[in-house]
C-alpha cells in the first residue's frame, strides 16, 4: 500500500514596508557618484518605542539637535547648506508623515543637489548618528547586514510541520505541511501493533523527505545562511537524515519548539544561537586573516595593504572592528585612495586639489562593496544578558573586547581575506 504522508502545502509570503533586501540597496548606494560641492549626509535613528508603550517613540529631539548642529556647520549660505538644509526637511517631513509604525531604526541617505533621498526602514534598531561626506556612509548598514544573516527554521511533529525564513525580526516566507493521520489505529482484528509501528514508522519517514525537500526548494531559491531544527529527538533525526547536503551543511543548532509557537516565539529561541553563529563566524575570519598574511598566503592586514588590495579587487571579503576609524583620502577622479591627512602634493601627479577628506572605514566599506567582497563587521565587545552586566564591575565603564576584536586589534583592525595568493616578495598588490 502506497504511504500519502502529506495531506497539504501551504506557502505564505509576509507583506511589509519595511527594508529587506539591503544587499541589493547597498550595492545601489555603493554606486552613487562621488558629491564634492555638496556632501551626502547619512542619518540613522534609533526608532525603538519607549517604554511599555509601542506607540511612544523617542521625542523628535534626537533628530533636531543632529539637525542643529548640522545647519550650523553648513550654514548660513552655500550649495552645501542648501543641499543639508533640504535634506533635513525632507527627513523630518518623512519622519513625521511617512515612517512605518513597525520600524524599530531607520537610516537616511540624502543629497538634495544629486536628487538623492533614499530612507530605509529597518525592523532593528541603528545607533543615532549623522555623517557627512563626498559619498554615503554605509557602515550601519553594512553592520546590520552581517549582524543580522537570512536564516531558516524548520519546526515539526510527526503531523505537521512549518518552515519560516528570517531576515533580522522581520519573517519573510513561511512553508506549512500538514501530514494524514495514515496509519490509523485499527479494531480488534486489524493490523499487529507490530505491523502498525512499522507503517507508522515508514509514514515519518516519507513525512520527514517531504518536509526535507520543501525546505531544499526554498534555500534553492533564497539566500540563507543558517537552519535551525525544531523538533523531538525521533522527527529531528529523520529531518537530518533526509536533508539534502547543501541543507545539512547549514544546520546550526536543533531546538526545542512547539508547532504551535507563534513567530515570535521562534524568533526569542533561535536569534541568539544565530547570534553566537555570527560571533563564531567573526573569529573564523580574523583567524583567516591572520593565517593569511604575507608572501604566498591569501591574506592582508592593516589599513594600508587592505586599502591597496581593495583598489585592485583582489579582496573577497573585507574584515573590520566595528570601532574601526582611521583619517583617509581620496582622488576620484582618478580615483586613488590613501591612508591619513591629505598630502600636500598629490603622490600620482595629479591636481593635487582633487583630494579630498575622507573617513577610511566608510571608502573602505564603499569599495568592499563595488568589488563584491563580502564584509564581516567584527563586534568588539562581549554581549551580556542583563544579569550578567550587573556583574561587571564598574570599572571605566567599558566592556571586555570580544576575542575575535581582540585578534583583529593585533592587525590593525582591518584586513582582508584574498581571492587569490600573493607572489613572493609582494606583500600586498601593486598599484
Amino acid at each position: 500500500m502506497a504511504i500519502e504522508p502529506v495531506e497539504r502545502i501551504h506557502e505564505q509570503e509576509h507583506d511589509t514596508s519595511l527594508a529587506l533586501d539591503l544587499r541589493e540597496t547597498l550595492a545601489r548606494l555603493a554606486a552613487l557618484p562621488p558629491s564634492l560641492d555638496a556632501p551626502y549626509l547619512t542619518v540613522g535613528l534609533d526608532w525603538r518605542p519607549q517604554g511599555e508603550s509601542p506607540g511612544v517613540r523617542p521625542p523628535r529631539r534626537h533628530f533636531d539637535d543632529l539637525a542643529e548642529e548640522l545647519r550650523g556647520r553648513f550654514g548660513p549660505r552655500g550649495a552645501a547648506c542648501d543641499s543639508v538644509s533640504a535634506d533635513l526637511d525632507r527627513i523630518a517631513a518623512y519622519l513625521d508623515d511617512e515612517l512605518d509604525p513597525a520600524a524599530q531604526g531607520v537610516v537616511f541617505v540624502a543629497c538634495a543637489h544629486r536628487g538623492v533621498f533614499e530612507p530605509i526602514p529597518l525592523d532593528v534598531p541603528v545607533a543615532t548618528e549623522a555623517t557627512t561626506g563626498p559619498t554615503p556612509s554605509l557602515r550601519q548598514l553594512a553592520r546590520v547586514v552581517e549582524d543580522f544573516p537570512r536564516y531558516a527554521v524548520v519546526v515539526a511533529d510527526q503531523r505537521e510541520a512549518i518552515l519560516w525564513t528570517i531576515e533580522r525580526r522581520t519573517w519573510q516566507r513561511s512553508v506549512e505541511v500538514s501530514g494524514t493521520d495514515y496509519p490509523r489505529k485499527q479494531q480488534q482484528g486489524g493490523w499487529s501493533q507490530k505491523r502498525y509501528q512499522k507503517r507508522a514508522d515508514e509514514r515519518i519517514e516519507a513525512f520527514a523527505k517531504t518536509v526535507a525537500e520543501e525546505t531544499r526548494r526554498v534555500f534553492d531559491s533564497e539566500q540563507i545562511d543558517y537552519l535551525i531544527v525544531g523538533a523531538d529527538e525521533i522527527m529531528a533525526t529523520q529531518l537530518l537524515s533526509a536533508f539534502h547536503q547543501t541543507v545539512a551543511a547549514k544546520v546550526i543548532r536543533t531546538v526545542s519548539l512547539a508547532i504551535t509557537a507563534s513567530d515570535a516565539d521562534v524568533q526569542a529561541v533561535t536569534e541568539p544561537v544565530v547570534a553566537q553563529a555570527e560571533r563564531e563566524r567573526e573569529l573564523a575570519a580574523v583567524q583567516r586573516v591572520r593565517d593569511g598574511v604575507g608572501a604566498g598566503g591569501k591574506g592582508v592586514a592593516g589599513a594600508e595593504d587592505t586599502l591597496t588590495a581593495l583598489q585592485t579587487g583582489q579582496v573577497m571579503t573585507l574584515v573590520m572592528d566595528d570601532d574601526f576609524a582611521r583619517p583617509g583620502w581620496a582622488d576620484y577622479t582618478m580615483p586613488l585612495y590613501g591612508v591619513g591627512e591629505v598630502p600636500s602634493a598629490h603622490p600620482a601627479g595629479g591636481d593635487a586639489t582633487s583630494i579630498v577628506p575622507v573617513a577610511l572605514e566608510d571608502e573602505l566599506i564603499r569599495l568592499a562593496i563595488q568589488v563584491g567582497a563580502e564584509i564581516e563587521v567584527i563586534q568588539s565587545t562581549v554581549a551580556f544578558n542583563d544579569e550578567e552586566q550587573q556583574r561587571i564591575p564598574d570599572g571605566d565603564g567599558a566592556l571586555p573586547r570580544a576575542q575575535a576584536a581582540l585578534e583583529l586589534d593585533a592587525l590593525g583592525g582591518v584586513g582582508g581575506v584574498l581571492r587569490y595568493a600573493l607572489d613572493a616578495g609582494q606583500p600586498t598588490a601593486d598599484l
